[in-house]
C-alpha cells in the first residue's frame, strides 16, 4: 500500500514542482472566473417492433456541468449525470450522480507535447471520450466498447493529455472535431480505479488506459486520423480477473461527412466477471444532407464473447451479437437536434458439438424517437 501512495504521488509532486518554478515575478493575466453553466438532456420515447416489451418516452441521460477557471493554470469541472433508476426498490426514480468531478492543471510543453494538462478526481478515460467527439450519437445509444461493457467513459484516477505538434489552423478545424486539435494527432493516458465511475471499487488493483491518434496529412486531409487504444489491469470483482484490451481506429472527417472503422480484441471486462477472450469490429458513417438541416446515419457492430475452453463440450465459437442502427437527424438550433432511429440487436449462441451453427436466441427491433437538448 505504501508503494502505491508513493507511486501515485510522486507525479503529482512533479507537476507541482514544475508549475511552482515558473516565473513568479511575471503578473497573472486576466482571466474569466465565472462559472460556466452547460447542460446536455437525451430524452426519447422507445418501442419495440411488434409492440412487446418497452413502449415509454422517458428519459435517457441528463448532464448539468459547473466549470470554473481559477487562472491560466488551474480550473475545475462538476457534472451530475441524471438517470432513471432501473433496479431495487427504487426503480422508477430519477437518480444523481457524478459524472465528472476533477482538477484541471495545464503543464508546461515539452518537446513534441503542446498544450499538456492533467485531471484529478473523477475524470475522463481516453478512449471513449475521444470517439464520442467524432460520433456525436451518443443520443440514440453508448459508443461501440461502452455498449457491451469493455470500458468507460468516467472513472476515478488520474488522466494526461496533450496536443502533438501544436493546433490545426483555423481553416481546417472548420472541417473536423476541434475538441482535441492537435496539428498531428493527440495522447492521453492515466491510472484509474477500474469499476468506472457508477461503480465501487471492488479490490486494490489499477489499470492503465491510453490512447494515441496520429494525423498524418493536417494540411491536405485533416480529418483523417488514426488511433490506437489500450488497458491493462484487472477486472473490478474480487476474482483478480484478468481484463485488458487493445482497439484501433481509422476516422476521417469533413465539414460535411464522418466515417469510422474500429477493431477490438480484449479479455474479460472493466467491471470483472470472467476472463473470456473477445472480440469484434464497428462502423460508423454520418452524411449531412445538401441544402437541408438534415443529416443520415448508421452503425454497424459485431461483438464476440468466447468462451473459457473448460469442458470438451464447448464449441469452438463464440456469443455473438450484431446491432444494425440507421436514423435520420434534423439539427433545428445550433447542436441541438430530433432524431428517428431503428435498431435491430440479433444475439447467437454456440451450440455445443456443432462446429457451424449459430443458434438465434433473440432477434430485437426497436424505434425511437429522440431528443438532444444541448445548452
Amino acid at each position: 500500500m505504501l508503494k502505491r501512495i508513493i507511486a501515485f504521488t510522486l507525479p503529482l509532486l512533479f507537476v507541482f514542482s514544475a508549475l511552482a518554478a515558473q516565473d513568479k515575478a511575471e503578473e497573472e493575466p486576466v482571466v474569466d472566473t465565472s462559472v460556466k453553466i452547460s447542460g446536455l438532456w437525451f430524452m426519447a420515447y422507445r418501442g419495440n417492433i411488434p409492440s412487446e416489451g418497452d413502449d415509454s418516452f422517458g428519459l435517457k441521460r441528463g448532464y448539468l456541468t459547473f466549470k470554473k477557471n481559477f487562472n491560466e493554470t488551474f480550473s475545475i469541472r462538476y457534472t451530475q449525470d441524471i438517470t432513471i433508476d432501473k433496479e431495487g426498490d427504487d426503480a422508477g426514480n430519477v437518480e444523481l450522480r457524478f459524472k465528472y468531478c476533477y482538477l484541471k492543471m495545464a503543464l508546461p510543453e515539452f518537446l513534441f507535447f503542446k498544450e499538456p494538462w492533467v485531471e484529478v478526481g473523477l475524470v475522463h478515460q481516453p478512449w471513449i471520450e475521444f470517439e464520442q467527439k467524432i460520433n456525436t450519437y451518443r443520443v440514440q445509444g453508448k459508443m461501440f466498447m461502452e455498449k457491451y461493457g469493455v470500458t468507460s467513459s468516467a472513472d476515478f484516477g488520474f488522466n494526461a493529455v496533450a496536443l502533438l505538434g501544436g493546433k490545426l489552423d483555423d481553416e481546417a478545424r472548420k472541417k473536423v472535431d476541434s475538441s482535441l486539435p492537435g496539428k498531428y494527432g493527440s495522447v492521453s493516458v492515466g491510472v484509474y480505479n477500474g469499476g468506472g465511475y457508477h461503480a465501487p471499487e471492488l479490490n486494490n488493483n489499477k489499470t492503465v488506459e491510453g490512447r494515441l491518434t496520429l494525423r498524418p496529412l493536417p494540411g491536405f486531409m485533416p480529418g483523417l486520423q488514426f488511433s490506437y487504444g489500450f488497458a491493462f489491469g484487472e477486472g473490478n470483482d474480487t476474482l483478480n480477473s484478468k481484463y485488458n484490451y487493445h482497439v484501433g481506429m481509422i476516422s476521417h472527417e469533413t465539414a460535411k461527412t464522418t466515417l469510422t472503422a474500429q477493431y477490438y480484441t480484449g479479455v474479460g471486462f472493466h467491471g470483472g466477471g470472467n476472463e473470456k477472450t473477445n472480440s469484434g469490429f464497428s462502423f460508423f458513417g454520418e452524411l449531412c444532407v445538401p441544402f437541408t438541416p438534415l443529416t443520415v446515419f448508421g452503425r454497424y457492430d459485431c461483438f464476440s464473447e468466447g468462451w473459457n475452453f473448460g469442458s470438451i463440450l464447448d464449441a469452438p465459437m463464440d456469443y455473438q451479437t450484431d446491432v444494425y442502427i440507421a436514423g435520420i437527424a434534423w439539427k433545428f438550433y445550433k447542436k441541438n437536434r430530433i432524431l428517428v432511429d431503428i435498431e435491430r440487436k440479433r444475439v447467437r449462441e454456440p451450440q455445443p458439438l456443432i462446429s457451424s451453427y449459430l443458434g438465434i436466441i433473440s432477434d430485437d427491433l426497436t424505434a425511437e424517437l429522440a431528443l438532444e437538448i444541448v445548452f
